[in-house]
């Protein structure tokens, strides 16, 4: 696992597997944990961690969606306020994303030292903008389906963090497993965000969080001209460039099935 120390306040640990990203931001009054993965090994050295900066604290849970990837921690960090959207309360795959988990730990035999359930939330988000006060920091909260049904955006406005999930990332193109137009509107709430000139820091949940404006924008408008090309191809009927994908994006072996699976779900969503 490779750990980053982004601010003072900011530290990131990011998986050996799909280099998915686990945030903690950790201030003098509390901590705020972000959906804790992947291994045993990485899963207790993030709680080992947390332990050394939440003594006297008052500790959040926060997930960004339900994919069973971002949820498979949970049980480890027991005591912890839970924050996530109320699409993530009311998920009607709750039951398929904790079993995904626990197929995904026999097909591997990973023992772990917790059990695998799916996370009760005690502060759920409904609304768009909804605020919230977690210490001393201001948060905002934005509804983020699209990649799946649940998904959320958390703004941390005083340090200038956006956590965006499995949006924008700088390894992955868009995985839609929900909604195209959903995900469209997503994309359009993270512009407005970068635009606004608050955000300093793009946190994604697979790869480099992006600390420069030019970045982010360019991540948004790569991500939207996926979507285009692809829509373009499925309503003309034409082969999408899979030879220019894959220039900008590695293993295309797996990536590959990934888009197939989009092509797919967007031709039924036509």
């Amino acid at each position: 696992m490779e750990t980053r120390q982004l601010t003072p306040t900011l530290t990131l640990f990011e998986s050996q597997l799909f280099r998915t990203v686990t945030t903690c931001i950790h201030t003098n009054d509390y901590l705020l944990l972000v959906d804790p993965n992947w291994l045993p090994d990485e899963v207790e050295e993030i709680a080992a961690f947390v332990r050394s900066k939440s003594l006297h604290k008052e500790r959040f849970l926060l997930f960004t969606h339900s994919d069973y990837d971002h949820i498979i921690g949970y049980r480890r960090f027991p005591g912890f306020t839970t924050i996530a959207s109320q699409n993530f309360v009311d998920n009607p795959r709750a039951a398929q994303q904790l079993q995904q988990a626990r197929d995904w730990d026999d097909e591997y035999y990973i023992r772990r030292k917790y059990p695998l359930t799916y996370p009760v939330i005690h502060r759920p988000i409904a609304g768009e903008g909804e605020k919230m006060q977690l210490g001393q920091d201001d948060y905002l909260f934005y509804q983020a389906p699209g990649h799946n049904y649940d998904g959320l955006l958390t703004f941390n406005r005083s340090q200038g963090i956006l956590i965006a999930g499995d949006y924008l990332s700088n390894i992955e193109f868009p995985y839609v497993y929900h909604s195209f137009a959903a995900y469209r509107k997503t994309l359009a709430t993270l512009k407005g965000l970068v635009a606004s000139g608050e955000v300093r820091i793009l946190i994604t949940g697979h790869g480099d969080a992006a600390t420069d404006v030019a970045e982010m924008e360019l991540r948004i408008r790569e991500s939207v001209a996926y979507l285009d090309q692809l829509e373009e191809a499925v309503r003309q009927g034409t082969d999408f460039d899979l030879e220019a994908l894959f220039k900008r994006y590695d293993f295309p072996g797996i990536m590959q099935k990934f888009h197939a699976k989009n092509e797919a779900l967007l031709r039924q969503q036509l």
